[in-house]
């Protein structure tokens, strides 16, 4: 797999290079610029550690992925996300090193994914197309299956191993199954 391969596999619209878009969107630094700044160097970063391992470029986009992360408030390690991560909102996203979210997941801002504080050190697995809605939470040793939305505030502690339903509340609860 080759970078430019890496990096399309990600849901976030990358808009052509030169494009009177792409130029309109560097001159005004929106928000989604910033978003797709970091998730670039996020993927630079694991392309670099994971499938062609070079330790000066891996270092490099470590660092641009740090700045760009204290500007916008994300604390997420390499390797956490499968493929086609979308990011909607920048505020407080916090991903324990531990945690593994699968393939098509969407991240709204002010969201922790981690561990609830006690040793051992136990972080949740997530599985593919998992929408986690504003401000929610997902802590401990759980796990998530495929397919369930998070809603905003939600603070998960316990698994969720139906598939396709909708959780919301504290403790959160399934509230709706969806229908395929």
């Amino acid at each position: 797999m080759d970078l430019n391969q890496y990096l399309a596999s990600d849901r976030m619209d990358y808009l052509p290079f030169l494009s009177k878009g792409y130029i309109m969107d560097w001159l005004l630094k929106s928000e989604q610029y910033w978003l797709r700044s970091f998730v670039r160097a996020l993927r630079k970063e694991e392309y670099y550690t994971f499938y062609k391992p070079n330790k000066l470029l891996k270092y490099y986009y470590a660092r641009r992925k740090n700045s760009l992360g204290r500007k916008l408030g994300f604390f997420i390690p390499a390797g956490c996300f499968g493929p086609g991560l979308k990011i909607y909102h920048y505020g407080s996203i916090l991903i324990n090193p531990k945690t593994r979210v699968g393939k098509n997941c969407t991240i709204h801002g002010n969201c922790c994914l981690g561990s609830k504080g006690v040793y051992p050190d136990d972080s949740p697995v997530i599985g593919d197309n998992v929408d986690i809605g504003q401000g929610a939470q997902v802590l401990g040793g759980i796990m998530i299956a495929d397919g369930v939305k998070i809603g905003a505030g939600a603070i998960v502690t316990k698994s969720i191993l139906e598939q396709n339903v909708t959780v919301v509340g504290i403790p959160a609860r399934i509230v709706h199954q969806q229908t395929t």
